[in-house]
């Protein structure tokens, strides 16, 4: 009896172990391994790189940005019989520097270039030629200039051209130097018939921890001159629209005043002052005629004006009279003042500004 009991005993805590294997703690169990179709053999589950998804948009908001390029154009020294039509990717900007800008551009990031202290021939066929002894012999060529304070940078925009089915062996140096280790990396590539090749694995082989894109851009080489739009749209898809941001940014700034008739819509600086308003809307408030260039009302809280700049211009400025404590929206030209405050610039409805009158709302821009 004795035995059986032990025997049930033992068959419950295996069903038991068993369920909690296959649930709470099934990420952490290894994977399953692969079998070969041909020999039924097990294989050892690859570790792929380069599968990771970007960061979503709204996540890479204070993402410090690094471009990288290495280019043919920024690595020759140019003979004065060069054929401009034969090798236009020597020519600056070259392709890879030009898909370079753009991505700089569009992300608002640092911009770094690849350069080695032995430039390369001008000519095409000369510089192939010492391409394959470098690629041959596993060369490192010395780089001119080191990043500085790689540390700072989250994702960095690595973009090079196709040489030999791989890479510049000078973008091996670059990341031998640097350590991507935990940074998101995101590829672009000009190059020809061979497209990528080898280029991601050996890359991904001499940059092994850090989290390498398969969202790579590339193109031939003959149509990167007209590839501007096209990596733009391949950044604002990754989320690192740089503009987007700043329209974001203007966006959160920018307030309305609203009264029968029309609307006039202001944009605010980054002064202490302008926080102040901006934390009281929505108002419903009064306004005066003050002068003859200026409407006026009174904020129901004083305006901390600390650091302000102060107000100059014309028509169209929002400024803050600090003795009085009102705002003011002039229609025309008017004189500086020491205790006078701006706020911000009408960016629409100007001419609405000089016809306003009894009660307005105050509130922030659709």
């Amino acid at each position: 009896m004795k035995k059986l009991l032990s025997l049930l005993l033992a068959m419950a805590m295996a069903i038991s172990l068993t369920a909690c294997g296959g649930t709470e703690h099934q990420g952490s169990s290894a994977p399953s391994p692969a079998i070969d179709p041909v020999s039924g053999q097990e294989t050892e589950t690859p570790d792929i790189k380069g599968e990771t998804e970007p960061p979503a948009a709204e996540d890479t908001e204070g993402t410090k940005i690094l471009v990288v390029y290495f280019s043919w154009a920024d690595n020759a020294i140019l003979a004065d019989d060069v054929d401009a039509v034969a090798s236009p990717s020597v020519i600056p900007p070259g392709n890879v520097q030009q898909l370079a800008v753009w991505v700089q551009e569009e992300t608002g990031g640092d911009l770094f270039a690849i350069r080695v202290t032995d430039p390369y021939p001008s000519d095409w066929d000369a510089c192939l030629e010492r391409a394959n002894e470098e690629r041959g012999s596993d060369a490192r060529p010395e780089l001119e200039e080191q990043v500085e304070d790689m540390d700072q940078y989250d994702t960095v925009f690595l973009g090079y051209p196709n040489w030999w089915y791989g890479v510049p062996m000078a973008l091996l140096s670059f990341l031998e130097q640097n350590d991507l280790s935990g940074k998101d990396v995101y590829l672009f590539c000009s190059h020809g018939t061979g497209g990528l090749a080898r280029s991601v694995e050996i890359i991904t082989e001499a940059a092994p921890d850090a989290n390498i894109s398969d969202r790579i851009f590339d193109c031939y080489e003959e149509e990167a001159a007209s590839s501007e739009e096209d990596i733009k749209a391949w950044v604002d898809e990754l989320g690192f629209s740089a503009g987007d941001s700043v329209e974001n940014e203007q966006a959160a700034r920018q307030i309305q005043v609203r009264f029968d008739g029309g609307a006039v819509v202001y944009e605010l600086n980054d002064s202490a002052a302008a926080d102040a308003l901006l934390a009281q809307l929505p108002l419903t408030i009064n306004v005066e005629d003050y002068s003859t260039n200026e409407k006026i009302f009174y904020p129901p809280q004083a305006l901390d004006t600390t650091a302000a700049p102060l107000a100059e211009g014309g028509a169209g400025v929002l400024a803050y009279y600090a003795p009085w404590g009102d705002v003011v929206m002039f229609y025309d030209g008017f004189g500086t003042n020491g205790s006078l405050y701006a706020l911000g610039q009408a960016v629409s409805g100007e001419a609405w500004i000089g016809q306003m009158s009894g009660t307005v709302t105050v509130e922030m821009a659709e």
